[in-house]
């Protein structure tokens, strides 16, 4: 077993989770970048993971799809063979779409969401028997701004942001007797290339029907490529700054960017009606 902490990253081609595997492994972490196809489609993120590798930083591209449970398996088995344990797990997979909440099939919420909530189970319960077993570790999770309040014409998005929020909370309460501590990332816009890969909404024909608005989305896209968002390493900066705090002592949700001061009442006044229930109902 690894004296090193060990961090598994889902998505981690590209972005905050690409920026936090690599800012964990430069900071005394054994780092594992899961990302789908590393030798197809992600070649070049995997070739650069292996780079970084040979240059004596503790890195290494791991297989990992998580919606796919034998790839998730997979992944997790790799990585406790190899060091024995996994410290962090960061759920920072993810996909993104805009449009009309009527005007996305059901097809497109199901894969955001196979994505965002049901891929995100499969990892953290193929992780945490091992987390368990050790009482310790962070499960991680990169949500957004949009998990708490619904953007304009980003309703699915948010819904499935939202849907993860609550499991991250649920697990917050389920996993601190076993020195387990559950962090969430809120941040805004981010400087990655996700606006790139965004989809929008299917059924045009039904977008069509609702005449100068079926074209908000687009025009909110257009506007998000312009904006100068967060760099991917301050996430990641602050997700280590959170590993560094004790047990029990790290906040539930970080938000992130301009927009964070408008999040944050709602993040008090959910943490203050959660308390009141859980002192009526227990937890």
């Amino acid at each position: 077993m690894t004296a090193k902490k060990v961090a598994l990253v889902t998505g981690a081609s590209t972005g905050i989770g690409r920026s936090a595997a690599e800012t964990l492994a430069r900071n005394g972490y054994v780092a594992f970048a899961g990302m789908r196809d590393p030798g197809g489609k992600n070649r070049a993120a995997r070739d650069e993971v292996a780079s970084l590798s040979a240059a004596g930083i503790p890195i290494e591209a791991v297989a990992l799809d998580v919606t796919d449970d034998a790839s998730v398996a997979s992944a997790v088995a790799t990585v406790v063979e190899k060091t024995g344990k996994i410290d962090v797990l960061l759920n920072n997979a993810g996909n993104c779409m805009m449009g009309l909440t009527e005007c996305s099939s059901v097809d497109q919420l199901r894969q955001l969401f196979d994505t965002h909530v049901f891929g995100t189970q499969r990892v953290c319960r193929a992780a945490l028997p091992h987390m368990r077993r050790r009482k310790t570790g962070v499960l991680a999770f990169t949500s957004s701004l949009g998990g708490r309040v619904v953007m304009p014409t980003m309703t699915h998005y948010s819904a499935a942001k939202a849907a993860m929020e609550a499991i991250a909370e649920g697990y917050k309460r389920e996993l601190d007797s076993f020195g387990i501590d559950v962090v969430i990332l809120e941040p805004g816009l981010v400087q990655t290339k996700i606006l790139d890969n965004i989809w929008l909404d299917d059924d045009t024909a039904r977008a069509a029907e609702y005449g100068a608005l079926s074209g908000v989305a687009r025009a909110g896209l257009d506007v998000a490529k312009t904006m100068t968002g967060l760099p991917a390493e301050e996430i990641a900066g602050a997700l280590l700054k959170l590993l560094e705090m004790p047990h029990g002592q790290r906040p539930l949700r970080t938000t992130f960017g301009g927009d964070a001061a408008l999040v944050e009442p709602v993040n008090a006044a959910a943490d203050e009606a959660a308390r009141a229930m859980r002192a009526r109902y227990g937890g």
